[in-house]
């Protein structure tokens, strides 16, 4: 009975030295992929929408090093759609879809070494001024810049950590 005891613990304690080996490694790429995350450019921002975009990107990298390896050239297009108009009320309801084009570059090489097209969409609208829709549609086109820089950074992370050798 002693020994079974003595055989389940050494078991347990050899998963749990194992488990703490392989969290640590999970770690260790998280922190590679971090830094050349951190080694990003984003061009500079030609629109207000390009600035969010860049604004919120920036902030989502986090620290900066002196090191930028790579640039990030972006795109933001935006299509606006109406969807519903109510007579009665005055009201339009707007389909607003940004769309990002983006690509890293290599600053040392010159090649794109990754590249996306991430899409995000919203409705806005639903009040009955015309100056109410107009901001509406505004702040739409405005969230969703910031969620796509998010996308990017998100959708990058996970490129760098599939690539975590290289």
């Amino acid at each position: 009975m002693l020994g079974k005891s003595i055989h389940f613990i050494l078991i347990f304690l050899i998963t749990l030295l194992l488990s703490g080996c392989i969290r640590t490694l999970e770690n260790n790429n998280d922190l590679i992929a971090k830094n050349k995350l951190s080694q990003i450019t984003p061009n500079s921002p030609t629109s207000h929408l390009g600035y969010l975009f860049y604004k919120e990107f920036n902030q989502t990298v986090g620290r900066s090093t002196k090191n930028k390896t790579y640039k990030l050239e972006y795109s933001l297009k935006v299509s606006n759609t109406q969807t519903l108009t109510i007579s009665q009320n005055s009201s339009n309801l707007e389909y607003t879809d940004v769309t990002v084009v983006f690509k890293v570059i290599d600053n040392n090489s010159g090649e794109i070494i990754h590249k996306g097209k991430i899409s995000s969409e919203a409705t806005s609208g639903a009040v009955a001024s015309l100056y109410g829709q107009a901001q509406s549609s505004k702040f739409a086109r405005e969230r969703l810049a910031v969620l796509l820089a998010q996308r990017v950074y998100q959708n990058l992370y996970l490129y760098f950590l599939e690539n975590v050798t290289q």
